[in-house]
C-alpha cells in the first residue's frame, strides 16, 4: 500500500483542515538510521533530529530541525568535522531560533529565518576551520516551522521531498565538480552518475575559500515525506528506487532501515546515513 492512497480522489476533512487552517499544527514523525557500510571501518557521518510541538492557549508551534553531515579528511578528521558542524549548528539554532520560540516569539519572516540559517552555517564553518585543520564536511539542514520548510545546504548530502501527488525530488543541488560540469553542459547527468570525480567538492565547511550556503524554502501544502541522506545512500541507490521504497509505505522505522540495507546490498562503499520525516 502506498504511503498516501493515490486512488482516493478527495482528501478527508481532517487532512484538508490540517493544511489550510493555520490554527491546526502539523504532526512530524522522524526516524534515523546509519551504517558504516561494507568497506569502511569508521564512521565519518553525523546526523541530528529535533522535534518540538507546543500548544499554548493563543499559539501552536511545530518545529523540526534535521541535519546530515558527511565528514571528509580521513580518520580523526572527517568524523570530528561532521560532529563539530552538527554541534555548532544546533547550538546556534537553539540560541537564535528555538530559544526565542520558547519565549513566545512566533512571528518570524522568511528573511529572518534565512538570516538565522546563514549565520548558523557560517558559525559552523568557522568552527570547523578553527578546530579541525585538515578536515571538512558537508552539511544539509532541513527546518520545518509550522507549515513551511526551510533548508540550508553545503556539499553533496541531499534533501529530498515526496508526496502522494509529487514524485521524489531533490531540493538541494550538489556542490560537486561533476554537477558543475553538468550545469555547464560539458557532460550529461548520466555521465555524472559514473564520473570518477563525482565526489570531488568545490564547496564544503572547512574549505578556506568560496564558502557560501544555499538557502531556500517552500510551503507545505499536503502530507509529505522528507529524506535527508549522505552520498553513501544516494550514490548507490538511484532516485527511482528510493522513491519506490518510500511510496511502498510501511512503518518509517522499517522504511529507513531498508534504505540503508539497499545501499549496503549495492556495495556499501561509504558510510550511509538517512533521516526520514513524515509530515502530516
Amino acid at each position: 500500500m502506498s504511503l498516501f492512497n493515490r486512488k482516493r480522489k478527495n482528501k478527508s476533512l481532517d487532512e484538508i483542515n490540517a493544511f489550510t487552517n493555520k490554527s491546526i499544527p502539523l504532526h512530524l514523525e522522524v526516524q534515523l538510521a546509519q551504517s558504516l557500510g561494507i568497506t569502511r571501518n569508521h564512521m565519518e557521518d553525523s546526523i541530528y533530529a529535533l522535534n518540538i510541538k507546543t500548544q499554548l492557549p493563543k499559539s501552536h508551534t511545530t518545529l523540526g530541525i534535521f541535519m546530515v553531515a558527511d565528514g571528509m579528511g580521513g580518520h580523526m578528521y572527517g568524523d570530528v568535522a561532521s560532529s563539530v558542524a552538527i554541534q555548532s549548528t544546533a547550538a546556534s539554532l537553539h540560541k537564535t531560533l528555538v530559544g526565542p520560540l520558547h519565549d513566545g516569539q512566533t512571528e518570524l519572516s522568511d528573511e529572518a529565518i534565512a538570516t538565522i540559517l546563514e549565520g548558523a552555517l557560517q558559525t559552523a564553518h568557522n568552527t570547523v576551520l578553527e578546530k579541525v585543520k585538515g578536515g571538512g564536511t558537508t552539511l544539509t539542514v532541513a527546518l520545518v516551522l509550522n507549515k513551511k520548510l526551510y533548508f540550508a545546504h553545503v556539499g553533496d548530502s541531499r534533501l529530498y521531498i515526496t508526496s502522494a501527488t509529487k514524485p521524489l525530488k531533490a531540493l538541494t543541488l550538489d556542490h560537486s565538480l561533476v554537477q558543475r560540469l553538468v550545469e555547464l553542459g560539458q557532460i550529461s547527468q548520466e555521465d555524472a552518475n559514473d564520473h570518477p570525480q563525482r565526489n570531488v567538492l568545490f564547496r564544503a565547511l572547512g574549505q578556506n575559500e568560496g564558502f557560501k550556503a544555499d538557502i531556500g524554502n517552500i510551503e507545505i501544502t499536503e502530507p509529505c515525506t522528507l529524506l535527508l541522506c549522505s552520498d553513501g545512500l544516494w550514490g548507490l541507490v538511484n532516485q527511482e528506487s528510493l522513491s519506490k521504497r518510500i511510496n511502498d509505505g510501511g512503518s518509517y522505522e522499517k522504511m529507513v532501515n531498508s534504505l540503508i540495507e539497499m545501499a549496503n546490498d549495492a556495495g556499501g562503499t561509504d558510510n550511509i546515513s538517512a533521516i526520514l520525516v513524515k509530515i502530516s
